[in-house]
């Protein structure tokens, strides 16, 4: 990725990370265990990020991307106890079958027996994984990243809040650079990053959005408003994916379009960790069963200690984008738990972002009640 590309998709995270749709309230809220979300899959049908006129679109997940399929950033792996409640919908046990088509329809089923909530504003909160690529500067004017290219290997994990109205009007909310963790690929790295003073990397900052904000559908933007409104059955909603994926542009991708499976998966990366309604994520659970070279890796644990099975697809020839991408889902309670890149060849995630707690709430600051 180009320093202007890495500029853009930084201004977009810092801007507004990602965007929730519908909103609902505390006290109608069915939540979902601890559920994972926020960043574009990076493959061949990666989605990319872009600023419409006037709007800010952001993409679902902490991971930007360019709408070619190029990861905006890496993530190395690392552990941390599950904090939260962990509830989860009840019903009867059955025998774990861990092919990816079982995974997906197992899936499919939880979440169409969800009920449907609503409220002010959807709430999310993401663990992400990312390398240091420039020195941030701390203060008022921290929007713009310097560009000069640092002497050292890092890496920082931050936590970020966001608060996303679903009505026009309301204003949004994001809290990121939290709780930062860096971690130096070597004494040496960090022995060079003393020698300039110790900066910080990483720097907490509450971002306040009076602007209508954006899903992103491949290069199509969405208010909150359309996705409440996605089809809620399998067919209806391929038959809408087919269009929008019809209608994109070769240009707006990199290297080039993907096929239509990496569209869906790069669909369901962003919207299966939204707020989309039980039977649109029901729906796209079916879609992504139908999908050829999606294949099931087992049962693994995620940066939480929550165990998922991973589903991966293969991203060759996509430039940078060229690897393995992974999507941790927990088929018993419908949940996206984590999305992870690895790079060709890279045991471990170039980019790792983990969903910890979402759900609706009334208003800003609020969080989730389980």
């Amino acid at each position: 990725m180009n320093d202007d590309q890495e500029q853009l998709v930084h201004a977009l995270r810092t801007l507004a990370r990602r965007e929730s749709a519908t909103p609902a309230p505390v006290s109608d809220l069915l939540r979902r265990g601890r559920r994972a979300k926020r960043t574009r899959a990076v493959m061949g049908a990666i989605a990319g990020t872009a600023l419409a006129s006037a709007a800010v679109v952001v993409v679902l997940g902490t991971g930007g991307v360019d709408p070619a399929g190029t990861p905006s950033r890496t993530t190395p792996i690392a552990s941390a106890p599950h904090s939260g409640d962990g509830s989860r919908p009840s019903h009867s046990p059955r025998p774990r079958s861990l092919d990816a088509r079982s995974v997906l329809l197992a899936a499919a089923e939880t979440a169409a027996r969800e009920p449907a909530t609503s409220g002010s504003y959807w709430y999310t909160r993401e663990r992400t994984y990312q390398p240091v690529h420039y020195l941030p500067r701390i203060g008022k004017k921290a929007e713009k990243p310097k560009r000069e290219k640092i002497p050292f290997s890092a890496t920082v994990a931050s936590t970020q809040d966001s608060w996303h109205a679903s009505d026009k009007g309301l204003p949004s909310r994001t809290v990121t650079g939290q709780n930062p963790k860096v971690t130096f690929a070597s004494p040496e790295d960090e022995a060079k990053w003393k020698q300039l003073g110790s900066p910080a990397l990483a720097q907490e900052k509450t971002n306040d959005y009076n602007m209508e904000l954006h899903f992103l559908i491949g290069t199509h933007r969405f208010t909150v408003q359309q996705l409440i409104k996605l089809p809620t059955r399998k067919d209806s909603l391929e038959k809408q994916l087919r269009r929008l994926f019809d209608e994109e542009s070769p240009s707006d991708w990199w290297p080039a379009k993907p096929e239509f499976t990496g569209y869906v998966w790069s669909t369901a990366q962003n919207l299966l960790a939204g707020p989309i309604s039980p039977g649109t994520r029901s729906a796209l659970y079916r879609l992504l069963a139908e999908q050829p070279a999606i294949k099931s890796l087992g049962e693994v644990t995620d940066s939480l200690g929550r165990t998922g099975v991973a589903l991966a697809l293969d991203t060759s020839g996509n430039g940078d984008g060229d690897g393995e991408s992974r999507l941790i889902v927990d088929d018993d309670a419908a949940e996206l738990l984590s999305y992870e890149f690895r790079s060709r060849g890279q045991s471990a995630p170039a980019l790792q972002v983990t969903y910890e707690d979402m759900g609706w709430v009334n208003a800003l600051g609020e969080r989730p009640q389980g």
